[in-house]
């Protein structure tokens, strides 16, 4: 949802920024927009393909055989 919404509102900037006169600062905006969602969408990504790692409890030893 975070992704897609970032989407949205990078190309509602982008088309602001192309149909003002003055549209830098959308510009600027939208770009910045696009490289959150890339940031966000490979975090998930990383996330998503490390392995699951599991905890393996260690046996207790018997203090009697020493």
């Amino acid at each position: 949802m975070k992704i897609k919404l970032l989407v949205i509102s990078a190309v509602i900037f982008l088309l602001l920024g192309w149909n003002t006169r003055d549209g830098v600062l959308f510009l600027f905006f939208a770009v910045h927009l696009f490289t959150l969602t890339i940031g966000v969408f490979l975090s998930r990504y990383d996330q998503k393909m490390q392995p699951q790692q599991t905890l393996d409890t260690l046996s207790t030893s018997d203090s009697s055989e020493s």
